[in-house]
């Protein structure tokens, strides 16, 4: 038996067992969040010896856990299905009572979708066996947070939790940082990205258990902001000097990391949180906001822009592709030029999607981002609806009266400070955006993006057996 097999049975024996010592809400956060943190990534495959480049030859052949592909055994699928056995097990009763509303039907759509697209022609893998997984996936961790998560005292439990975990990444942090040596490898063996983007502006970037570098920065900038946030919902007591010790290592950690991208869309999102006439101005543009998202990325998908000559061939796109040059962010225009050169072969299968993980293959190539990634796998049709129930709970918290959210705050503590929701939604858009150049995302978002769907017990249901939500 292999070091990952041992430790995915070991998971998920103590996972489950879990469950007997904490109280359910709690073992269901801890389990998922410290299974997406310290669990081994995959059974990687063994990279052909005579590649001398293994590192860039492995970006193109190791897709992200967030859609299925030739191997569908990793750490995402463990961390959810264990959390969800555990729950089953032990709290089936709250799990039994929980009705759904309208607002789950665009993930419900999602799960099934692959094996509805599956009729359209042949897929791989198989649409059933894709539709298992997109729903251990994101489906599990959608309804974990919809049940457990709705409430303003779970939301602030969850996000303690990956604060607290994410704090013990902090002497392979270290170690990782000053050295370069990778700690997944002396353990777990060869990790196809150990290599890609390590060397930064000082030192190097961790890569801990992540699954690639720039998922190691996105989740401690997310935990970061997390632990900042916390700092401003708390009255005065004695764990105030303590939290602003972890807060402070969190976002040293965050800056050493050196992800630039991640770093922007952070510090606009505590911008927001910490400021009342943004936050005010945010909740006016959310429903533009995601319009406008939307409508670019279908632009953008759609070729309509040629990006690539721009950049090429135009005064403005030469000085662009020089000073990100001179900055060191060359990889920027790089992933854009991969996406560019998928565009084509994504308008084959547009609308319904080519039903297969490596579509891209014939090109030698793959887009750098998990949405194209999406769409040339499942089409805008699978893009709707894997976004549709986010897209809709972020609205559906942006109508509601923030008092009715909050509820009572304590003496001298700002009211829009304390809003878990809007924590959880600033998290969530970040992730979105990042997500259209990176592949490898923070995945507890799509647990936050459950949490944000208020939970209602149901009396009278319409035939359809869904409630809408006021």
């Amino acid at each position: 038996m292999s070091a990952i097999s041992a430790t995915y049975i070991a998971f998920l024996i103590l996972g489950i067992a879990t469950f007997a010592v904490l109280k359910p809400r709690k073992a269901v956060a801890i389990v998922y969040i410290c299974g997406l943190l310290f669990l081994p990534v995959s059974y990687y495959p063994s990279l052909p010896t005579e590649i001398s480049d293994t590192a860039t030859f492995s970006s193109y052949q190791i897709m992200t856990s967030a859609l299925p592909a030739d191997s569908l055994i990793n750490k995402a699928l463990i961390a959810a299905i264990t959390a969800l056995i555990g729950a089953m097990i032990f709290d089936h009763r709250k799990l039994i009572k929980f009705r759904p509303t309208i607002i789950d039907l665009p993930m419900t759509c999602w799960c099934f979708w692959p094996l509805i697209q599956s009729f359209f022609g042949d897929a791989n893998p198989a649409g059933w066996i894709s539709s298992l997984y997109i729903f251990s996936i994101w489906g599990a961790p959608w309804f974990l947070g919809r049940i457990y998560f709705h409430e303003r005292a779970g939301r602030l439990e969850l996000a303690d939790i990956v604060v607290g975990a994410t704090l013990l990444l902090l002497p392979i942090t270290l170690i990782e940082g000053i050295s370069g040596q990778r700690v997944y490898e002396w353990i777990f063996g060869i990790h196809p990205f150990a290599n890609v983007g390590a060397e930064r502006y000082f030192g190097y970037r961790p890569l801990a258990m992540f699954e690639d570098g720039n998922q190691y920065g996105l989740w401690l900038c997310c935990a970061a902001l997390l632990a900042v946030w916390r700092l401003k919902t708390l009255s005065q007591d004695d764990s105030k000097l303590l939290r602003t010790v972890v807060a402070v290592i969190l976002c040293l950690m965050a800056i050493a990391a050196q992800s630039v991208g991640a770093l922007m869309l952070i510090f606009a999102g505590m911008t927001v949180l910490h400021s009342e006439r943004l936050l005010s101005y945010s909740r006016k543009i959310a429903l533009p906001a995601l319009i406008v998202m939307s409508l670019g990325l279908g632009v953008y998908v759609s070729g309509a822009i040629p990006l690539r000559s721009l950049a090429k061939e135009t005064v403005v796109g030469q000085i662009t592709l020089e000073a990100l040059r001179k900055s060191g962010r060359n990889s920027f225009s790089w992933r854009i030029s991969q996406d560019q050169h998928s565009i084509l072969r994504i308008q084959e299968d547009l609308v319904v999607g080519s039903g297969h993980w490596d579509w891209w293959r014939e090109l030698g190539r793959r887009p750098w981002g998990l949405l194209l990634l999406l769409v040339g796998q499942f089409g805008l049709i699978g893009l709707v609806l894997a976004l549709g129930s986010p897209f809709g709970a972020i609205l559906s918290r942006s109508r509601m009266n923030r008092s009715r959210e909050t509820g009572k705050t304590e003496p001298n503590k700002p009211q829009s400070s304390s809003s878990s929701a809007l924590a959880f939604t600033v998290i969530i858009a970040v992730t979105l955006i990042d997500a259209l150049m990176n592949a490898f995302i923070f995945l507890p978002a799509v647990m936050f993006s459950g949490s944000l769907s208020r939970h209602f017990d149901i009396k009278k249901s319409n035939p359809l057996g869904l409630q809408q939500l006021p």
